[in-house]
């Protein structure tokens, strides 16, 4: 959520999630409303950019959804968003948009499929050599990214933790749980993401549950 109120500063916010947002209808409407997309809610919010209208975020407006409580559940889930960011990018290109800041912003999503696979087939095996004693991908000094990691999240943290007060809520800990996600959350995420544009770039079917 930090990342998104950043976004809201520019009236930029990148996606209105359809559970979490309030559309204007003569919006949605001038756009011929939801695409026939599995990322429908990020083309529409590119459109929505892309035709100089403003997407904001309000951090006080609290809502909770349910969460994949299954591993298989979590897979089609992430895959299906990773190809729902391919979609958007093909139907909106980034150059399309209004001004730099959009253009940059939605102009990272061409490199993210890239990231995923280099850290998929370069960086978990180079992890795993590394445990063996063999550097020849990941050496030693590539621990000096876990304390920049770590200082980015308790920095997100601390700054959810101010709006969670201002509601009267408060933030589950969960040192534990924690942990595990700083260390093994991206090595999970980026392989799926992978399989998602695999799927994409294939025209394989779509699996929504």
């Amino acid at each position: 959520m930090s990342i998104k109120r950043m976004q809201g500063l520019f009236q930029g916010t990148l996606v209105a999630q359809g559970a979490f947002s309030i559309y204007k209808t003569e919006i949605v409407k001038s756009l011929d409303g939801w695409s026939d997309a599995i990322g429908e809610d990020i083309v529409l919010t590119w459109q929505m950019l892309m035709k100089n209208n403003r997407v904001y975020f309000e951090p006080l407006a609290v809502s909770f959804t349910d969460v994949p409580t299954k591993f298989s559940h979590f897979y089609k889930q992430r895959s299906r968003w990773a190809r729902g960011m391919i979609e958007g990018l093909r139907l909106v290109k980034p150059w399309q948009q209004p001004n730099m800041f959009l253009k940059f912003l939605t102009g990272i999503d061409l490199l993210i499929p890239y990231m995923d696979l280099s850290y998929t087939i370069f960086f978990i095996p180079g992890c795993v050599l590394a445990l063996f004693g063999k550097f020849y991908i990941v050496g030693p000094i590539i621990l000096l990214v876990l304390p920049i990691t770590l200082l980015t999240f308790i920095i997100f943290y601390f700054k959810q933790k101010t709006f969670f007060k201002a509601l009267n809520l408060k933030v589950r800990k969960n040192k534990l749980g924690f942990t595990t996600f700083i260390l093994f959350y991206q090595m999970i995420m980026s392989p799926i993401s992978l399989i998602g544009y695999l799927q994409e770039l294939f025209g394989a079917k779509r699996v929504w549950k």
